[in-house]
């Protein structure tokens, strides 16, 4: 079975509830599966803006644009086929103290 490519998604929404679960079915209720998913808020306040990968076909890559698009808490979607740099996090060991 050959490798579906992967498409990054960049979606700058306005942050109320239920639009990223709005966002996340389109793509589960199409039977693909959201690689990498993240979601930090925008310099402008009550903006988010979210970012996921997933391994689609172009076609169907370019049919949830369209349809993210007419979300109604949706400003503006960007969709690329390359590689992007994921931000990494290391915790540090930190004592609680009551």
């Amino acid at each position: 079975m050959e490798e579906l490519p992967v498409f990054t998604f960049e979606i700058v929404v306005e942050n109320r509830f239920g639009v990223l679960f709005n966002i996340t079915a389109l793509f589960s209720s199409r039977g693909y599966n959201i690689e990498r998913l993240m979601v930090v808020p925008d310099s402008e306040p009550g903006v988010s803006r979210i970012t996921m990968t997933a391994h689609c076909s172009p076609a169907l890559a370019e049919q949830i644009v369209t349809q993210v698009h007419k979300q109604i808490d949706v400003i503006s979607v960007e969709m690329t086929s390359k590689e992007i740099s994921w931000p990494t996090s290391i915790m540090k060991n930190t004592e609680i103290r009551a």
